[in-house]
């Protein structure tokens, strides 16, 4: 299958960008464009970009950065469809909504990094556990958990969840984050582990 100039240049383009564009972006539109909007240039965008269009063409480079456009324009959409994710992204990234009026904390856009998808569905599960988490002293150690875990220090966030659970022994949110870590916990280990290591008795 022979490519076009004009599609060559554009996936090769964009393919460059790819990093500094935000979800909006990649779907051609403005920053904090409404739902419906999203819907329709996804719609108009994926059939452009979908890998299924070039089937037959033997260029590894090309099909890869196809197969990279059309990945960022799935997780964009993935975002920007779900009226919670598509909040925290507008307000991290400085965006207006459709009325016009900024979002609080945006700040300077261009001096900001991007903000992927699963970052924001992690802190989205900070923010349930900041509503569930009721008791003062519970509260405390899921604080210093949070902490732990920018540090990556997961004996930490294992530790201060497990004291946090003992105020709230049935908060579900708590056991999730708790099962969690100790998968993470259990993987750092695992790395750090030294074959050669002698064992003395």
């Amino acid at each position: 299958m022979e490519i076009d100039f004009r599609t060559r240049v554009e996936i090769e383009t964009l393919t460059e960008v790819l990093d500094e564009l935000d979800y909006y972006k990649i779907m051609k539109l403005k920053g904090g464009a409404p739902v419906p909007d999203v819907e329709k240039a996804y719609a108009a965008q994926s059939k452009n970009f979908h890998p299924d269009r070039f089937f037959g063409v033997r260029d590894p480079k090309f099909t890869k950065a196809v197969n990279a456009i059309f990945k960022k324009l799935n997780e964009a959409y993935q975002v920007l469809k779900d009226p919670d994710l598509k909040k925290m992204y507008d307000k991290k990234m400085g965006f207006r909504d459709a009325a016009g009026k900024k979002k609080t904390g945006g700040g300077d856009r261009k001096s900001r990094p991007s903000i992927d998808k699963e970052g924001l569905e992690q802190e989205q599960g900070y923010l349930d556990a900041d509503e569930v988490v009721t008791d003062k002293k519970a509260k405390k150690y899921w604080d210093l958990a949070q902490i732990a875990e920018m540090n990556e220090d997961w004996n930490g966030v294992v530790m201060n969840l497990q004291f946090a659970l003992n105020y709230e022994q049935g908060n579900p949110v708590l056991k999730s984050k708790l099962e969690t870590a100790k998968v993470y916990l259990a993987d750092k280990k695992k790395k750090n582990k030294n074959p050669y290591k002698i064992k003395i008795v």
